[in-house]
């Protein structure tokens, strides 16, 4: 007898334990697009996370869902924990300890990192023993830290304790992971790991600066995506009355890598040449405090509103009352939040970093050197200027993300590279 379409389809869906080091987290809902939109193309994913979410974080009924059904490595009980522990090794008391001797003997310098190494192997094991459990064999990375330490641990463990081999794949940004590639392993995750996943062409290149040449074939260029409908072009109308408002907005967390402060000595400037212009600060971080007084000892209190944390519709909302976004960031991936003002129909400043000219550059927007208030302030006033330029670079730049960053067809790009690294023909 034939079999069954839906069983068939049942039967090649690959199961995917997802592992981040927080889920769900105001600051990367990407995360939670790839999880829920990856389920349309084949891949059941199931949450893992490394540090359970706080309520304050969960804004809304999604993220509350999310954070119901994702497993979180240090919300363990002991006695599960030393179960777990004592179980893998007196099951297989050999294999294990030449596990961790092969994955940490030559990182091993000091007590600190001894100490590390040994709570993350721990961690690698709880996190194997739960995809035993659920009865999944490929585990995948969001990050190129800590997360990809444990998942990369909890495959190599799951395939000693059950016999058979496990998989896993990672995805990389950037900046984070360069910072200090030694610290993160990055080189022997790259060896490793059967699949990376690049975010950018820019981060392509550097992964591929720090692999040995033979894993080059593996790390493969995804570019994150947006919903399209959900940020589709605002209306004339719209976009008319938001270039009278002349409003500012910056959606990115309140930290130092992201270069408020600059923008914040560009906006004086704007000030003292006469230029009219609000600033609207959307996100929480740990420069709050630090930017609130900038904003005083420049007096610019009656110019710089700060909206905190919003959930992602009402940061959506910002982004179409904009006159201008402006990300004057030091370093970056590619920043999902340009994508969005793109597809919206908002003008673009930012700077001349990492994989950003690969969406924005002098066609699409405007892009200055990180750090140059002066250059910031001068592509400031030109972008809110209505004119020809400014309509030809909006047509550009939406064209771009059509073409480059729609969410449903990178995650079906995703969802093939996750069955190519489990072994499975796309």
């Amino acid at each position: 007898m034939p079999e069954d379409r839906s069983a068939a389809a049942t039967r090649d869906r690959l199961r995917v334990a997802y592992v981040s080091s927080d889920y769900p987290t105001i600051s990367h809902t990407f995360i939670q697009t790839e999880i829920l939109g990856l389920a349309a193309h084949g891949v059941d994913v199931e949450p893992f996370a490394l540090n359970p979410s706080p309520e304050a974080v969960q804004l809304t009924d999604v993220d509350r869902a999310e954070a119901a059904r994702t497993w979180y490595v240090k919300s363990t009980p002991k006695g599960r924990i030393l179960r777990t522990v004592l179980r893998a090794a007196l099951t297989r008391p050999v294999a294990l300890g030449r596990t961790y001797l092969r994955l940490n003997g030559r990182d091993v310098v000091s007590l600190p990192r001894l100490a590390k190494r040994t709570f993350q192997f721990v961690e690698g094991i709880l996190v194997a023993d739960e995809c035993r459990r659920r009865g999944i064999s490929h585990l995948h990375a969001h990050m190129g830290g800590a997360p990809a330490t444990v998942t990369w641990y909890a495959a190599e463990i799951g395939s000693v304790m059950t016999g058979r081999r496990w998989t896993w794949s990672l995805t990389v940004h950037g900046w984070s992971e360069f910072v200090d590639e030694t610290e993160h392993r990055l080189r022997e995750k790259l060896v490793a790991a059967s699949r990376v996943i690049a975010i950018s062409d820019f981060t392509r290149s550097q992964l591929m600066r720090i692999a040995p040449t033979d894993a080059w074939d593996r790390i493969v260029t995804v570019r994150c995506g947006v919903d399209l409908q959900r940020f589709a072009p605002r209306s004339d109308a719209a976009m008319a009355a938001a270039s009278a408002a002349r409003t500012i907005v910056v959606t990115a967390r309140l930290a130092p890598e992201k270069g408020h402060s600059v923008l914040l000595d560009a906006v004086a400037l704007l000030r003292d040449r006469g230029v009219d212009c609000r600033v609207r600060l959307v996100g929480s971080g740990p420069m709050r405090d630090e930017l609130r007084r900038t904003v005083d000892r420049l007096r610019l209190g009656d110019r710089v509103e700060f909206t905190g944390a919003l959930p992602p519709e009402q940061v959506a909302a910002e982004l179409r009352g904009a006159g201008v976004f402006c990300l004057p960031t030091f370093a970056e991936g590619l920043p999902i939040v340009l994508m969005e003002a793109a597809a919206i129909g908002v003008p673009l400043v930012t700077t001349y970093i990492a994989g950003i000219p690969e969406l924005v550059d002098h066609d699409s927007g405007h892009l200055v050197p990180a750090g140059r208030a002066d250059l910031l302030a001068d592509a400031l006033a030109e972008a809110l200027d209505d004119g020809p330029a400014r309509t030809e670079r909006l047509r550009v730049a939406a064209a771009r993300v059509t073409e480059r960053h729609d969410a449903r067809r990178n995650l079906a790009l995703l969802a093939d590279e996750l069955r190519v690294a489990h072994g499975g023909a796309t």
